[in-house]
């Protein structure tokens, strides 16, 4: 039976709890998750996972890639600082009827495991938006055998959802203090450097279609269900601000273009695969 293990880590979490919750819990993750199954299976087809492989999912939202490893058999945790989706998660493997996979809450910078773990550790565009990457790539590779893999999707900066990203950016307020931006997870230059220490480094894209009948429908599905930009809208609701949410959806649907396909947007992504 899945198991919703709510165990509290107080003494290992860090200010990405807080962020994260504030942000993911703003919109609504199942149906923005919609257009992350296909990219799951393509990932866990490329680690060809083998039935009772010990695969970890870190930062698993409601589960897509945790629930595609399950179905091949593998015991499979999923990981994630949001109880919200953990909740989520194990409503969505009950409905794909997959038993047996654990869901923990705890965090992707200090994960709650012994060294060297799990045969496979993954992500599906969740640990890059940990505010500390190093820690992350560490973390990740610390819980990996030697011999296992580590493999995970991102979105590369110069296509339609880091196009999205550099748009929403554009109206936060600026921080100096910022952490290193999400999207950078999606060049395979810094990911070689964040994962130095592995050899057999190994990138493939894809592009899945989210089907959407105009722009503008496109435009109200992000804005009223994506968390980090219902959390910009949030932002700019005040006084001062009073066209800045015109400005944004203008510059949000200028950046969105080139990526129409007829009833459509293509999703272009980045799978990287390394071995410990």
């Amino acid at each position: 039976m899945n198991q919703l293990n709510k165990e509290s880590e107080s003494e290992k979490e860090n200010s990405m709890k807080p962020k994260a919750e504030n942000v993911w819990e703003l919109g609504d993750y199942r149906s923005i998750s919609t257009m992350l199954s296909p990219i799951s299976a393509h990932l866990v087809q490329l680690m060809d996972i083998q039935q009772d492989a010990l695969v970890l999912d870190i930062a698993c939202g409601n589960g897509n890639t945790a629930i595609t490893a399950g179905r091949k058999g593998a015991n499979t945790t999923g990981i994630d600082i949001t109880s919200d989706l953990l909740a989520l998660a194990a409503e969505e493997a009950q409905i794909a009827q997959v038993d047996g996979i654990t869901w923990k809450e705890g965090d992707a910078q200090n994960l709650p495991f012994e060294d060297e773990s799990f045969d496979v550790v993954l992500s599906s565009f969740g640990h890059m938006f940990a505010p500390q990457p190093d820690l992350v790539s560490k973390e990740m590779i610390r819980v990996t055998k030697k011999g296992g893999r580590i493999g995970f999707a991102t979105w590369p900066p110069e296509l339609a959802i880091g196009s999205i990203f550099r748009v929403n950016s554009k109206y936060l307020p600026k921080n100096p203090n910022a952490p290193p931006s999400p999207i950078l997870w999606g060049i395979p230059e810094v990911i070689k450097e964040r994962l130095d220490e592995l050899s057999d480094i190994y990138f493939e894209r894809g592009t899945t279609i989210f089907p959407m009948l105009s722009l503008n429908h496109f435009w109200e599905f992000m804005s009223t269900k994506y968390g980090p930009l219902l959390k910009t809208i949030q932002i700019l609701k005040n006084p001062d601000s009073a066209n800045q949410i015109n400005l944004f959806r203008d510059d949000f649907l200028r950046a969105i273009n080139p990526y129409v396909v007829e009833n459509g947007i293509r999703l272009g992504y980045l799978l990287t695969v390394a071995r410990k």
